[in-house]
């Protein structure tokens, strides 16, 4: 890939995440009040279900960080090696 093509990755991979960290992040907390989440949800199937989304989202998250973070590598080791 050359450095256009990693830009243009990293903008789409920071667009995900700000999706994730926005959007997504709403949906779960709403998912959580409309289940009634409290301290205890272990009893609560449908908290049980929002919990793996919670779970779920914040893995996405995780990768997608980490995803980013390689990209900014290659294209300094780009720049770099030009």
């Amino acid at each position: 890939m050359n450095k256009t093509q990693l830009e243009e990755k990293l903008s789409k991979l920071r667009e995900q995440l700000h999706k994730l960290e926005t959007v997504d992040a709403e949906k779960i907390r709403k998912s959580r009040i409309a289940v009634g989440m409290g301290d205890d949800f272990r009893e609560n199937e449908a908290a049980k279900v929002v919990m793996e989304d919670h779970q779920l989202l914040h893995l996405r998250i995780s990768s997608l960080k980490k995803e980013i973070v390689e990209m900014k590598k290659k294209i300094i080791n780009l720049i770099a090696a030009g």
